[in-house]
């Protein structure tokens, strides 16, 4: 049984937790603990992750991670990875054949003509036929789209460490102080800089 005269305002002193998308991914980015290179580290890897084109290992490889690289940040790991979701998949997947077919000289010779695309379904998946019946329609990508999509995985690895480096270096400049009370200086800014 609850008393009803207990107070439902968080306590005094402690701080509510972030409203907002940016704001969240802020605190996530600006966590305390952590210094800007593992929080590079999380998102790189993560976002590395995303364009493995060995689709369905994606969950698996971030839990991997996460207990392999224990210092590094695991949502931010995890929200990284996201990135490849049922909305941005085809994109992702068309970059990577792009990219395959740029480094195989082929690039405009790609015939998809005789992929039928309605007949790939759940089936597909499911049963040894249905697997060799797809895999028959998609050969003329197939390489193309592994070989493009690992360049991609090695590329999106210091693309993302570079850029959240950045990213996590300013925003503890702008907003380390509002959020710490200069209490303590984050772990990569000289003191009065």
């Amino acid at each position: 049984m609850t008393d009803a005269a207990a107070p439902t305002s968080p306590m005094p002193g402690s701080t509510p937790p972030p409203r907002g998308l940016w704001n969240r991914l802020k605190a996530h980015i600006l966590h305390p603990e952590l210094n800007p290179e593992q929080v590079a580290w999380s998102f790189a890897l993560g976002l590395s992750i995303a364009w493995n084109p060995l689709l369905g290992l994606h969950t698996g490889m971030v839990f991997l991670f996460c207990v392999i690289f224990r210092r590094l940040h695991r949502p931010l790991m995890i929200m990284a990875m996201l990135i490849n979701n049922p909305w941005t998949m085809v994109p992702i997947a068309t970059a990577s054949t792009w990219v395959g077919n740029l480094v195989r000289g082929r690039f405009s010779s790609t015939n998809l003509a005789s992929v039928q695309w309605h007949e790939i379904g759940w089936r597909s998946f499911l049963t040894w036929d249905g697997f060799e019946a797809m895999t028959t329609m998609l050969r003329p990508i197939l390489k193309s789209y592994l070989i493009g999509g690992f360049i991609c995985t090695v590329l999106a690895l210091p693309i993302g460490y570079f850029f959240m480096l950045w990213l996590a270096k300013r925003l503890r400049r702008i907003h380390w102080p509002h959020l710490h009370h200069a209490s303590c200086p984050p772990h990569d800014i000289p003191p009065g800089g």
